[in-house]
């Protein structure tokens, strides 16, 4: 019997600063997906809060508690009516630090918090990065968390995957900063690019809720994705623009099955980790070259 789990990523647009709005869209989302009958919902980095601060004050005054903040009790309650799990990036305080965080709710409240390891650009002026991968085992799979920049540092959900991940939750806020190209013909992203590969490589599921609009003259991409554990999307990516919630059914039993990839390999068996170890080779020398004298 096969072990489904019905997965949404909800792309949206939180507001910097507008703290109750974007609480109320949390919750609106959260509702949609209930209704859907969904058991995993993924919601963007810091939709708590926003992303673009203009001073270390705007920041500090949307900063919540993991396990006590608003955001988290409004969730707490939707999780609880429609036996739940939902994943929402906040800007956690942690006494005099704060985090850009993904909090893990379920029907009784917080369960886990992962805080960001790679902080990208300006988050480096308002955030300490975290330290630890939570894995989360759920009724339906184990569960863990990167959020956005973690993406193209492969260690990370190598980590996860190899700790038993099934599912990879992924909120972020995909810029169109520093990109040369924002979308392809299929209209991915990037970050749906190196999700695909990372999916493919750990033979995991990928689920990446991204944000919309343009925030202080930052542009977000859109482009939300959920990837199955073969690499391939199975739901996205959305548009560049639009609010969707992305709904996806997806067999968990499949991740194992994707991790055998013949009858003789294995995925993560077949590693070599005692052999990863770069030797830089000298170039050859130009033919007729005196070798150079080395000293005794």
């Amino acid at each position: 019997m096969s072990r489904s789990v019905r997965i949404a990523v909800a792309q949206y647009e939180p507001h910097v600063g507008d703290v109750a709005g974007n609480h109320a869209s949390a919750v609106t989302w959260a509702r949609r997906a209930a209704a859907a009958g969904v058991g995993l919902l993924v919601l963007p980095e810091l939709a708590s809060s926003g992303y673009v601060f203009a001073s270390d004050a705007e920041a500090s005054a949307s900063a919540e508690d993991a396990r006590t903040g608003g955001i988290v009790t409004a969730l707490t309650e939707v999780c609880a009516s429609a036996d739940m799990y939902c994943v929402v990036g906040l800007n956690e305080r942690d006494r005099e630090t704060r985090h850009n965080s993904a909090i893990l709710i379920g029907p009784e409240g917080h369960i886990a918090t992962y805080r960001k390891l790679h902080l990208f650009n300006d988050e480096q002026s308002w955030f300490e990065p975290g330290g630890a991968l939570p894995v989360v085992d759920l009724p339906f799979g184990r569960v863990g968390m990167v959020i956005c920049y973690d993406l193209w540092f492969p260690e990370a959900v190598r980590a996860l995957a190899l700790a038993g991940a099934e599912v990879i939750a992924v909120p972020t806020n995909w810029v169109a900063s520093f990109r040369r190209k924002l979308h392809d013909d299929a209209g991915n992203c990037m970050g749906d690019i190196v999700a695909m590969a990372s999916a493919s490589q750990n033979s995991v599921v990928m689920a990446c809720a991204d944000r919309v609009g343009v925030e202080r003259e930052v542009r977000f991409l859109g482009a939300s994705v959920i990837v199955g554990s073969d690499g391939w999307p199975v739901a996205g990516p959305a548009s560049a623009e639009e609010e969707v919630l992305l709904v996806a059914d997806v067999d968990l039993d499949g991740v194992a099955a994707a991790r055998s990839r013949t009858p003789r390999n294995d995925l993560l068996g077949d590693r070599r980790p005692d052999s990863y170890n770069a030797v830089v080779v000298p170039p050859p020398r130009p033919a007729g070259a005196v070798p150079t004298a080395t000293a005794p």
